[in-house]
Protein backbone atom coordinates (compact mmCIF):
# COMPACT_ATOMS: atom_id res chain seq x y z
CA UNK A 1 0.00 0.00 0.00
CA UNK A 2 1.83 3.58 -1.08
CA UNK A 3 1.11 6.56 0.90
CA UNK A 4 -1.33 8.12 -1.06
CA UNK A 5 -3.68 5.62 -0.11
CA UNK A 6 -3.05 6.04 3.64
CA UNK A 7 -3.48 9.19 3.66
CA UNK A 8 -6.70 9.22 1.70
CA UNK A 9 -7.93 7.16 3.80
CA UNK A 10 -6.71 8.54 7.30
CA UNK A 11 -9.65 9.75 8.50
CA UNK A 12 -11.51 6.42 8.02
CA UNK A 13 -9.00 4.74 10.03
CA UNK A 14 -8.98 7.52 12.84
CA UNK A 15 -12.76 7.04 13.04
CA UNK A 16 -12.71 3.13 12.91
CA UNK A 17 -15.07 2.71 10.22
CA UNK A 18 -12.11 0.18 7.96
CA UNK A 19 -12.75 -3.43 7.22
CA UNK A 20 -10.98 -5.04 9.68
CA UNK A 21 -8.80 -6.16 6.45
CA UNK A 22 -8.13 -2.37 5.20
CA UNK A 23 -7.59 -1.44 8.85
CA UNK A 24 -4.75 -4.07 9.10
CA UNK A 25 -3.24 -2.96 5.65
CA UNK A 26 -2.66 0.46 6.59
CA UNK A 27 -1.73 -0.35 10.46
CA UNK A 28 1.00 -2.24 8.81
CA UNK A 29 2.29 0.68 6.63
CA UNK A 30 2.04 2.84 9.57
CA UNK A 31 4.98 0.78 11.94
CA UNK A 32 6.71 0.92 8.66
CA UNK A 33 6.60 4.33 7.04
CA UNK A 34 7.46 7.58 9.61
CA UNK A 35 6.38 9.43 7.85
CA UNK A 36 2.91 8.35 7.42
CA UNK A 37 3.17 7.90 11.50
CA UNK A 38 3.75 11.49 11.40
CA UNK A 39 0.38 12.12 9.20
CA UNK A 40 -1.11 10.21 11.50
CA UNK A 41 -0.29 11.96 14.75
CA UNK A 42 -1.44 15.52 13.04
CA UNK A 43 -4.86 13.32 12.02
CA UNK A 44 -5.63 12.72 14.99
CA UNK A 45 -4.96 16.14 16.75
CA UNK A 46 -7.22 17.80 13.83
CA UNK A 47 -9.76 15.28 14.94
CA UNK A 48 -9.61 16.06 18.84
CA UNK A 49 -9.52 19.66 18.29
CA UNK A 50 -12.77 19.29 15.78
CA UNK A 51 -14.08 16.79 18.64
CA UNK A 52 -13.45 19.95 21.40
CA UNK A 53 -15.09 22.78 18.89
CA UNK A 54 -18.42 21.10 18.65
CA UNK A 55 -18.54 20.01 22.28
CA UNK A 56 -17.35 23.42 23.79
CA UNK A 57 -19.75 25.88 24.05
CA UNK A 58 -17.04 28.46 25.57
CA UNK A 59 -15.01 28.27 22.38
CA UNK A 60 -17.68 28.62 20.17
CA UNK A 61 -19.26 31.62 21.87
CA UNK A 62 -15.42 33.10 21.42
CA UNK A 63 -15.71 32.19 17.71
CA UNK A 64 -19.14 33.73 17.11
CA UNK A 65 -17.40 37.35 17.87
CA UNK A 66 -16.88 38.44 13.88
CA UNK A 67 -16.62 41.50 12.87
CA UNK A 68 -19.50 42.82 10.96
CA UNK A 69 -17.76 43.01 7.50
CA UNK A 70 -21.00 43.27 5.23
CA UNK A 71 -21.81 47.39 6.27
CA UNK A 72 -18.83 48.50 5.86
CA UNK A 73 -18.37 46.59 2.56
CA UNK A 74 -21.50 47.77 1.00
CA UNK A 75 -20.76 51.23 2.19
CA UNK A 76 -17.80 51.51 0.12
CA UNK A 77 -19.93 49.90 -2.96
CA UNK A 78 -22.46 52.66 -2.42
CA UNK A 79 -19.69 55.24 -2.85
CA UNK A 80 -17.74 53.89 -6.10
CA UNK A 81 -21.75 53.70 -7.60
CA UNK A 82 -22.12 57.24 -6.99
CA UNK A 83 -18.56 58.34 -8.18
CA UNK A 84 -19.72 56.11 -11.29
CA UNK A 85 -23.18 57.87 -11.35
CA UNK A 86 -21.27 61.36 -10.99
CA UNK A 87 -18.77 60.45 -13.39
CA UNK A 88 -21.33 59.54 -16.23
CA UNK A 89 -21.94 61.73 -19.46
CA UNK A 90 -25.33 62.88 -19.24
CA UNK A 91 -27.57 62.90 -22.49
CA UNK A 92 -29.07 66.53 -23.47
CA UNK A 93 -31.42 67.37 -25.63
CA UNK A 94 -28.62 69.32 -28.06
CA UNK A 95 -26.86 65.32 -28.44
CA UNK A 96 -30.32 64.26 -29.15
CA UNK A 97 -31.39 66.32 -31.65
CA UNK A 98 -28.32 65.56 -34.13
CA UNK A 99 -28.19 61.77 -33.74
CA UNK A 100 -30.82 61.23 -36.66
CA UNK A 101 -28.60 63.73 -38.80
CA UNK A 102 -25.83 61.75 -38.20
CA UNK A 103 -26.85 58.68 -39.38
CA UNK A 104 -28.10 60.38 -42.92
CA UNK A 105 -24.24 61.59 -43.05
CA UNK A 106 -23.05 58.16 -42.72
CA UNK A 107 -25.68 57.25 -45.71
CA UNK A 108 -24.19 60.19 -47.80
CA UNK A 109 -20.69 59.52 -47.37
CA UNK A 110 -20.89 55.68 -48.32
CA UNK A 111 -22.92 57.04 -51.31
CA UNK A 112 -20.19 59.29 -52.45
CA UNK A 113 -17.80 56.95 -52.03
CA UNK A 114 -19.35 54.24 -53.76
CA UNK A 115 -19.97 56.96 -56.74
CA UNK A 116 -16.31 57.98 -56.47
CA UNK A 117 -15.14 54.35 -56.64
CA UNK A 118 -17.46 53.86 -59.60
CA UNK A 119 -15.75 57.07 -61.45
CA UNK A 120 -11.92 55.74 -60.84
CA UNK A 121 -13.08 52.14 -62.42
CA UNK A 122 -12.69 49.98 -59.24
CA UNK A 123 -15.86 47.74 -60.34
CA UNK A 124 -14.99 47.71 -64.25
CA UNK A 125 -13.95 43.97 -63.93
CA UNK A 126 -15.74 42.65 -60.96
CA UNK A 127 -18.00 40.73 -63.58
CA UNK A 128 -15.12 39.26 -65.20
CA UNK A 129 -13.13 38.71 -61.89
CA UNK A 130 -16.21 36.58 -60.60
CA UNK A 131 -16.90 34.43 -63.47
CA UNK A 132 -13.24 33.38 -63.52
CA UNK A 133 -13.29 32.63 -59.88
CA UNK A 134 -16.16 30.57 -60.37
CA UNK A 135 -14.99 28.50 -63.44
CA UNK A 136 -11.94 27.86 -61.48
CA UNK A 137 -14.12 26.84 -58.19
CA UNK A 138 -16.45 24.21 -60.69
CA UNK A 139 -13.27 22.73 -62.75
CA UNK A 140 -11.35 21.66 -58.66
CA UNK A 141 -14.86 20.39 -57.98
CA UNK A 142 -15.39 18.73 -60.99
CA UNK A 143 -11.73 16.97 -60.91
CA UNK A 144 -12.46 16.25 -56.66
CA UNK A 145 -16.02 14.26 -57.83
CA UNK A 146 -14.32 12.93 -60.75
CA UNK A 147 -11.84 11.13 -58.72
CA UNK A 148 -14.41 9.21 -57.13
CA UNK A 149 -15.96 7.60 -59.73
CA UNK A 150 -13.45 6.03 -60.62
Amino acid sequence: MNCAIVKEWMPHYIDGLLSPDMELRIRLHIQSCPDCAQWLEEAKEISALWSKMETDSEYQHEQMDFPDLAAGVMAHIEQLETGRRERAVKATSVRRRYTPRTSWMHYAVAACLSFLLLQFGVFENLAYGITEINGHVSNSVTQWFGGFRK
